[in-house]
């Protein structure tokens, strides 16, 4: 299910929506104004590393997960 994030024309405001059909993109309002002018924003992909200690998905040394199993 997409979240995609949007910018408020009227207020500056900028917040994510949850958006199931293309359909649906035109009932998305800001939950600040309840404005109908919204702007799609480009998202940032989320980065797989956290904290920049290194590791990908293969590394043992991964602090966030516990033993499988």
């Amino acid at each position: 299910m997409p979240i995609y994030e949007y910018a408020c024309k009227a207020c500056d405001r900028a917040f994510e929506e949850l958006v199931l059909r293309r359909s649906d993109e035109a009932d998305v309002r800001c939950p600040a104004c309840k404005s109908t002018r919204v702007e799609k924003r480009i998202s940032r992909p989320a980065s797989t590393r956290s904290g920049g200690e290194g590791g990908g998905a293969g590394s043992r040394s991964s602090p966030g997960c516990g033993p499988v199993g």
